[in-house]
């Protein structure tokens, strides 16, 4: 290990696995503690020399609880502790110093000194947080009061500095004081800005992810399209566009055309949103499934699209933070081939629209056994058809979705259909894959059984992207919390006391 390494290991208290924010509030402390060890002897000679030994014992005895301070540090990695029991040998010498050197006097240049309680109180906000900022403010406000009491009495405060280098020595201690507390704004101004940018990070990845949802969707296999509250469309993706004719260019921003409505003015997205409660009541008979969670899934006919067909549709409601419903989303399934017992007919593709084949896609037969698996299943899992074919799917089925999974394929073949499912399968190389799969019923090659097929999309980089997003939003709302708080009792402080020290 190196000097740097060394060094990092010693201004850092040894942490490493702390927030950014945390290791640069040990960092500046301890820096700020190795500052006042170093120079407290230097600033104790200079006391020896002008014959004030008790101020030499009082800057000795901060330079020694700094090193204890180090040490608690080190040990107990506790700010609060390490930091307050710093704060509190310099406050008590700087305390001894003031008095001792004229703290209040007809002469005002030596009540530059007391700039170095605001030095105190901020470094304290800045490692203690607001309330221990606030302790330490109303310490330093008793203080001052106590001194103008005094003052006010007759008191005479003595002055171990000598006459001739009294003024040059106040206005070395506020020059001091001024450049601690120019350093100290620096360093909120710069914690400030890294919350603003981790915000603006966070703002960029959200953008990426809403775009990279809006690729899923448009790619979709399955029609789909998504309302908001105003029961706009806001998507409609090309599977849409094939099926009812209509480009998305002419539909967003505007109702879902009517082809799409199951009574005289509502698509069943538009029905979810204005009263989801209604749906049972009014299509009890054609209700194939739903959740607690809001989502439906109806079997019902849309006689104006092509020349009529059977329809499965599943609707889901899009909540905001609150919990209020903001818009539903809408996927449609062409079910007519599968009703006539006919094969199932995969969607169209054409021009550079996405494929079925570029969508994974396995079969599992009325055995549990795995009866077709496509390219795109080889390229996305890793395992080659020759290999997965007459096998349990199982064998890449994570452990924590068996259940669901199971229970799906066994009511696909009850003559079900599911969209929607999040499911996590197990790549050749052990990686998770997450999924967002739509089950139904499938006629085998030649019609003589029946099949569960299952289409897949990929949605790992998605769902590990949002992980991280959450959870650092959460991190920079807590950040930028502290901070905002910080600052205002910053500000509330320094006012208070500055209109203290004029009011003297």
């Amino acid at each position: 290990m190196n000097f740097t390494s060394l060094f990092h290991n010693f201004i850092t208290s040894g942490i490493t696995s702390a927030h950014p924010e945390t290791i640069a509030k040990y960092r500046v402390l301890n820096e700020f503690l190795l500052i006042i060890v170093v120079a407290s002897p230097i600033l104790g000679l200079f006391y020896v020399s002008v014959g004030a030994d008790l101020l030499f014992y009082a800057v000795l005895g901060a330079g020694l609880l700094s090193i204890l301070s180090l040490i608690l540090l080190r040990n107990t990695k506790n700010l609060i502790l390490a930091g307050n029991l710093a704060f509190f040998g310099i406050w008590a010498a700087l305390l001894v110093i003031r008095w001792n050197t004229g703290a209040m006097s007809q002469g005002g240049i030596v009540l530059l000194s007391w700039i170095w309680n605001a030095a105190l109180l901020l470094m304290a906000i800045f490692i203690t947080g607001y309330l221990w900022g606030t302790i330490w403010g109303s310490v330093i406000f008793l203080e001052t009061g106590v001194a103008v009491y005094l003052f006010r009495r007759g008191f005479e405060f003595p002055n171990l500095i000598p006459a001739d280098i009294s003024p040059v020595y106040s206005l070395g201690a506020y020059l001091a004081g001024l450049l601690i507390i120019l350093l100290i704004a620096f360093l909120y101004e710069r914690e400030r800005a890294s919350a603003v940018e981790k915000e603006q990070e966070k703002s960029r990845g959200l953008i990426e992810s809403k775009r990279y949802i809006d690729t899923i969707l448009e790619r979709f296999p399955f029609p789909t399209f998504v309302v908001d509250g105003a029961h706009r469309v806001i998507q409609w993706n090309r599977a849409c566009q094939r099926m009812t004719g209509v480009s998305a260019e002419n539909v967003i921003g505007k109702k879902v055309p009517s082809a799409l409505w199951i009574d005289s003015q509502w698509s069943l997205a538009d029905i979810i949103i204005e009263d989801p409660d209604s749906i049972t009541k009014r299509f009890s008979e054609s209700v194939i499934s739903r959740t607690d969670s809001g989502f439906f899934e109806l079997g019902i006919p849309l006689p104006s699209i092509k020349d009529g067909i059977d329809a499965v549709i599943t609707v889901a409601p899009i909540y905001d933070v609150n919990g209020s419903i903001k818009g539903a989303i809408e996927t449609i399934q062409d079910v007519s081939n599968r009703q006539e017992g006919q094969t199932h007919r995969e969607p169209e593709s054409s021009g550079g629209d996405l494929a079925p084949e570029l969508c994974p896609i396995f079969k599992v037969d009325a055995k549990g056994k795995i009866s077709f698996w496509n390219k795109a299943c080889e390229e996305t899992f890793g395992y080659p058809s020759s290999k997965m074919i007459g096998e349990s799917p199982f064998r890449f089925v994570s452990k924590s979705t068996r259940e669901p999974f199971k229970e799906a394929i066994v009511r696909v073949f009850k003559g079900e259909s599911f969209s929607g499912k999040e499911w996590k399968y197990y790549s050749s190389s052990g990686e998770t894959v997450n999924v967002l799969a739509n089950a139904y019923p499938s006629q085998s090659v030649g019609g003589k059984s029946r099949e569960c097929a299952v289409m897949n999309t990929d949605i790992t980089s998605l769902a590990a992207r949002m992980r991280q997003l959450e959870k650092e939003s959460l991190e920079a709302k807590e950040r930028l919390k502290s901070m905002t708080d910080e600052y205002a009792l910053l500000r509330k402080n320094l006012a208070t006391y500055i209109r203290k020290k004029d009011g003297k």
